[in-house]
């Protein structure tokens, strides 16, 4: 495989995580957030449709599992039905998410699963609580629409995850030096955070304009305090 990038031990490939996953050596974390079969406008290289949704996931958790432990966030409405043999589920807490109502209930959830996989013989060097409290984009005027807005302009990606979030996950489950894989880089937000943090990562992106916007995130330097 030739990488899109490479440079201080982080490395980009631009194709389909199922055609890249297989020839990867192991890692000692893959921590990714995939789409969630919610009609999510990506790019061409996406089709984010509900149909068939869980026919692709499921089969790319599996091939996630062969790479080393996985912490995974996906649809939550249906993944509790779906998604099985999980050692844990993490709560990422959006204390100012606007979300959709359960049915015709009362209930808006304000939390989101985070599927986790062959904790159990990671040790116990640091711990904390399974609830990850970060909210999902800027907050703004103009309701969910200008929030999501806001987060668009901010990194070029119509869904981003905050970097905080994903900066206590790679703590938490890794150790500087390590390895983390992410199958679905989007942005590049699991690369940066893991940059900053001092390990090594992979990321995997099929639409070629988010390894762009990636690589431009990776050039930012962090200034020490």
């Amino acid at each position: 495989m030739i990488p899109y990038y490479s440079r201080d031990g982080i490395t980009i490939y631009h194709g389909d995580c199922r055609d890249i996953l297989p020839l990867l050596e192991p890692v000692d974390l893959v921590l990714t957030d995939p789409p969630y079969g919610v009609d999510g406008k990506y790019g061409p290289s996406y089709d984010d449709s509900r149909d068939g949704y869980w026919n692709w996931f499921l089969p790319v958790v599996a091939q996630m599992r062969q790479a080393g432990r996985v912490l995974t966030f996906t649809h939550r409405q249906f993944a509790l039905k779906e998604i099985h043999d999980w050692d844990w589920i993490g709560a990422w807490t959006k204390p100012y998410a606007a979300c959709a109502h359960i049915g015709n209930s009362p209930i808006m959830p304000h939390w989101e699963p985070i599927f986790m996989f062959g904790i159990h013989t990671l040790g116990v060097r640091r711990a904390r609580a399974d609830v990850f409290v970060a909210n999902p984009v800027p907050v703004g005027a103009g309701g969910k629409r200008g929030r999501q807005r806001l987060a668009e302009e901010a990194v070029g990606h119509p869904r981003p995850k905050p970097e905080s979030l994903f900066r206590d996950l790679i703590w938490l489950l890794s150790d500087e030096g390590q390895t983390i894989l992410d199958p679905f880089m989007g942005s590049g937000t699991t690369l940066r955070a893991a940059k900053d943090l001092g390990r090594r990562a992979i990321g995997i992106e099929i639409e070629e304009k988010y390894c762009e916007i990636a690589v431009k995130r990776l050039a930012q330097e962090v200034l020490p305090l």
